[in-house]
C-alpha cells in the first residue's frame, strides 16, 4: 500500500515538472539568419535581431524588440518592429507590443549597415536606393521560427 501512494506522489511530481519545464521556454527561440545575425528571441515579445558571436551568443541587438516580420536575401535582411509599451492592466513593468508603431530596418549583410529605424514610406525609398530585390517578401517572425 505505501509502495503504491510513493509511486503516485512520484508520478504526480513528476508530471508537474515535466508540464512546467516545458512551458517555462516556450518563448526562447533563435533562427539563424544570414550574415551571422540571428531572431532571439528571450520572452514573448523581446523578439530582437543581433549578431552571433559564438554558440549561444549573441552582441547587443541591432534591431530591438519586438521585431514582428522579417525577409532576406543574400544581401539584405529586412525587418518590420513595433515598439513595446506598458502594460496598462499590469503592474509589474510588463511590457506589450504597441499596435500603432512600426518601424523598418534594413541590415546590409555585405556591409554589416544598419539601416533604420525607418517609416514605411522611407523604407521603399531605401530599398529601392539600394537596389533591394522585390522578392525579398516580409514574413511573420512566428511562421518562420
Amino acid at each position: 500500500m505505501r509502495f503504491k501512494r510513493v509511486f503516485k506522489f512520484v508520478f504526480i511530481s513528476l508530471y508537474f515538472y515535466c508540464l512546467l519545464a516545458a512551458c517555462s521556454g516556450l518563448s526562447d527561440y533563435e533562427v539563424e539568419l544570414p550574415g551571422n545575425f540571428s531572431i532571439v528571441s528571450t520572452s514573448q515579445h523581446q523578439v530582437t535581431i543581433s549578431p552571433k558571436i559564438g554558440e549561444g551568443s549573441w552582441d547587443s541587438a541591432v534591431v530591438p524588440a519586438k521585431v514582428v516580420e522579417v525577409g532576406w536575401d543574400k544581401n539584405f535582411i529586412l525587418a518590420k518592429q513595433v515598439d513595446l509599451v506598458d502594460d496598462p492592466e499590469n503592474p509589474n513593468n510588463y511590457e506589450i507590443p504597441d499596435k500603432d508603431t512600426s518601424h523598418y530596418w534594413i541590415i546590409d549583410i555585405g556591409t554589416g549597415v544598419i539601416t533604420g529605424p525607418l517609416d514605411e514610406q522611407n523604407f521603399a525609398d531605401k530599398k529601392s536606393e539600394l537596389s533591394i530585390s522585390k522578392d525579398i517578401k516580409l514574413k511573420n517572425v512566428d511562421d518562420i521560427r
